[in-house]
């Protein structure tokens, strides 16, 4: 096992609680421990998935491929709609969101895929286009709930693993603007729902909307800003707690380590994570078998995107897209989903290296 990983992923966690203690505790402690719960249950989940041969998932990746469309149908037919989209299966008072599930398989049998065909996919660009149409479907489906963040996360991971599996440069940037003028069609042909439009649009000057959708972004930067060097203290912070900051405890809840914690909270997260996505690329690096290497390549996109977006939406670097923070925000479909690619990435490590006996 790689034991700085995993050390990493406990602190993570631990600070994670905290602050998410930190932004429910007015509202009584139920979100905290149903938190606490699925953190229980993701542990049980990294287990196996270490437990396991990696391998395993190469061999049941066609399988895996279709249970996930599946469950991307079901959702869009029977899925519990919320907020204006309808991304979730409703049972009692816990939700399950299968469109986070779809990451995980994406990076599976995305990686199963490239590595059965690692010698041609390199130089046969029509199989670099099946790779296209791999994770077309998926993303479709999740865009037509509609899941813009998750949209573009499953494009990030496979874009990166393209990228890190060594696919020509050239390649990636055609799909690149491809996908930039799709995009652009679907801005000016109603692709785009209108409260997606207008949160880019507020990006670029969230305080000319500061009451409507740039209230988010101005909210989150003042509650950060206002954390100083060594913050206020936990459970002392009053943006969230007084309502100025929505979704505190979800998509937002970097500010409350920027608030309560200050600048040297924020930075400590920061290098924990920089660390955790450091040992990904170093295990990916060592491994020999290639699914393996792909494999640990889409845990390192998947984080690395969730990461990036979600804190830099927060300090205005990033528009709002609605990613959570890995073992951060509350909800329990991305918090198993991560704990189940660090056992992917646990696993590969701990059979890098074959036993050798002289």
């Amino acid at each position: 096992m790689d034991w700085l990983l995993l050390t990493v992923v406990l602190l993570l966690q631990a600070m994670g609680l905290l602050a998410l203690a930190s932004a429910t505790y007015t509202m009584g402690w139920t979100k905290f421990w149903r938190q606490v719960v699925w953190m229980v249950l993701g542990w049980g989940i990294f287990l196996l998935a270490f437990q396991a041969d990696f391998q395993i998932w190469a061999r049941w990746g066609k399988w895996i491929y279709w249970l996930n469309i599946a469950l991307l149908l079901l959702v869009l037919a029977f899925g519990h709609e919320q907020y204006g989209a309808q991304r979730w299966f409703r049972f009692g008072t816990i939700t399950v969101q299968p469109s986070e599930f779809a990451k995980a398989a994406l990076v599976v049998t995305l990686a199963s895929f490239v590595a059965e065909h690692r010698e041609q996919i390199l130089t046969d660009f029509r199989l670099f286009l099946r790779s296209g149409f791999h994770v077309a479907l998926p993303l479709i489906l999740v865009f037509l709930q509609p899941d813009l963040g998750t949209s573009l996360v499953l494009v990030a991971v496979w874009w990166g693993m393209m990228f890190l599996a060594g696919i020509p440069l050239r390649w990636l940037v055609a799909t690149l603007l491809l996908g930039l003028t799709l995009f652009a069609i679907g801005w000016h042909k109603g692709g785009i729902k209108d409260y997606q439009k207008q949160r880019l649009i507020a990006f670029i000057d969230p305080y000319s909307r500061a009451n409507k959708e740039g209230y988010h972004l101005v909210q989150s930067q003042l509650a950060i800003g206002s954390g100083g060097l060594t913050g206020k203290g936990w459970f002392q912070g009053r943006m969230g707690k007084l309502g100025f900051v929505p979704a505190q405890h979800t998509d937002f809840i970097f500010t409350v380590v920027g608030e309560e914690g200050g600048f040297i909270a924020s930075c400590t997260v920061v290098v924990l994570f920089v660390v955790l996505l450091w040992r990904l690329l170093t295990i990916m690096s060592d491994t020999t078998n290639p699914f393996g290497a792909l494999a640990v390549a889409g845990a390192f996109c998947f984080f690395a995107t969730h990461i990036i977006v979600n804190i830099g939406m927060t300090i205005r670097l990033m528009p709002i897209t609605g990613l959570p923070l890995p073992f951060f925000s509350a909800g329990g479909s991305n918090l198993v989903v991560c704990y189940f690619l660090i056992g992917v990435a646990q696993s590969v490590a701990a059979r890098r290296k074959r036993l050798g006996f002289v």
